[in-house]
């Protein structure tokens, strides 16, 4: 007898039901699989990121500690340029202390924060160190200081004694081998022995910027030193002044010719030494403090 056409229809009906439980099986534990390996992945992922944020926590570490450290150098360089004036000597300090609280002077302290300059901080008046402002007999005027590494001292035309003597001071040397009877020129560029007899050696703008001359020149220095010429033709007499070149001799207007002594040339300078040389300031200057019962200034020391 044959099977009946509705029996046969229950039959597959019933192995499709089987089929489709086998098939649904099979996706719960792919489900499964996979929801494990989510789980695998994800905990890799947070072990990582605990090892990374573990590791970048110890880098912030060193960057801070390295900071700290650095701020700390800064802040102490930072504290010399907030007592910049300290370092103004004897009575220098007490004729120019109005200037120190003017808006111009706490500019300049304001701006030598933002880049690294020269002379070091400690020298930047170091003019002021070798004798009283009331004893200066003569004022040598330069325009800023040198802007090369370890050049720049605090004295115009002036370098530290193991510094290569620069050319303009060379030729300063070779006026003075001709102006003077029996003088040798020096193997250094020290000129602290000239400070040391009251030999103002006065840059116009006391500080430059590393290899860029004049980049101070609009900072406020020339109103200080303004005032520091104002001070010497006021309180002082018979002073010498040395105009070298256009820049010094703009000065001028700030010194009474019937108290003081007024001698230019143009500037030792290699491109302008030809017109420098024979001008005899020296021997000039000696003749005058003498005639002023003034002790003259031994140029061969140094």
């Amino acid at each position: 007898m044959k099977p009946s056409r509705k029996r046969k229809r229950n039959s597959c009906k019933e192995k499709g039901n089987l089929i489709d439980l086998f098939e649904k099986l099979n996706a719960l534990n792919k489900k499964k699989l996979e929801n494990d390996d989510d789980s695998t992945v994800n905990s890799k992922i947070s072990e990582d990121n605990t090892d990374n944020s573990s590791a970048k926590l110890i880098d912030k570490t060193i960057i801070e500690n390295e900071d700290t450290q650095n701020d700390s150098v800064l802040c102490k360089e930072d504290c010399k340029i907030c007592k910049l004036e300290s370092y103004v000597s004897n009575d220098w300090y007490t004729y120019l202390c109005e200037e120190f609280s003017k808006d111009y002077f706490i500019s300049i302290k304001t701006e030598l924060h933002k880049k690294a300059f020269y002379p070091p901080i400690e020298k930047i008046f170091l003019f002021s160190k070798y004798f009283d402002i009331k004893d200066t007999k003569v004022v040598i005027i330069g325009q800023d200081p040198y802007h090369n590494p370890n050049q720049a001292m605090g004295l115009s035309f002036s370098v530290p004694i193991n510094v290569k003597i620069p050319p303009s001071l060379k030729n300063i040397y070779k006026e003075l081998n001709s102006d003077l009877t029996g003088y040798s020129i020096p193997s250094h560029g020290s000129l602290i022995k000239w400070a040391e007899q009251g030999v103002l050696l006065l840059n116009d703008v006391l500080t430059v910027e590393k290899n860029k001359p004049g980049s101070h020149s609009k900072m406020g220095w020339k109103l200080f030193t303004q005032r520091i010429l104002e001070v010497i033709n006021e309180t002082c007499n018979n002073v010498v002044f040395l105009l070298w070149g256009n820049y010094a001799r703009s000065k001028s207007f700030l010194i009474n010719p019937s108290k003081h002594l007024i001698l230019e040339s143009a500037h030792p300078s290699p491109f302008s030494a030809n017109k420098f040389f024979g001008c005899k300031h020296f021997s000039k200057t000696n003749e005058y403090l003498k005639n002023h019962n003034k002790v003259p200034i031994d140029w061969a020391i140094l």
